[in-house]
């Protein structure tokens, strides 16, 4: 399915031609304040997989030394995150006609009480998600 989507003012927009709308949701205290939630993420993309226009208009932050994030210079909404050397994940928002499934949540441990998805996919506290993502390195 082909995903078209903008920032807030239009000067930004990103097109992926091609996408599986699985949708992980990051719970992590860095996403929370970039995203001002939780992060509801597209599966990760290499930059010959999608195609972003008004690039002059996106900002990047190096938010550690792994990862950095991007957003318009001119609205401020968040583009997305990029591991570095990896790749890119673009919230859901961003999109029009999403209609993908939770796969997974990560940093659950991290999510705040006030609210509770409804699903059934696997939920993995920070420890459980480094451990994860580390393993056999």
């Amino acid at each position: 399915m082909q995903l078209n989507g903008a920032c807030l003012c239009g000067n930004v927009q990103i097109t992926i031609p091609e996408i599986v709308e699985e949708i992980t949701v990051c719970h992590c205290q860095m996403c929370q304040k970039f995203f001002g939630s939780s992060f509801l993420s597209l599966p990760g993309l290499s930059a010959e997989q999608f195609a972003l226009q008004g690039a002059e208009f996106v900002q990047r932050y190096a938010s550690s030394q792994w990862a950095e994030r991007g957003f318009c210079k001119n609205c401020g909404s968040s583009l997305f995150y990029h591991a570095l050397g990896q790749d890119y994940f673009f919230p859901t928002g961003l999109f029009e006609g999403v209609t993908g499934k939770i796969v997974q949540e990560i940093f659950y441990d991290k999510k705040p009480e006030f609210y509770q998805l409804q699903n059934d996919a696997p939920k993995l506290s920070e420890k459980e998600f480094l451990a994860h993502l580390f393993e056999g390195k």
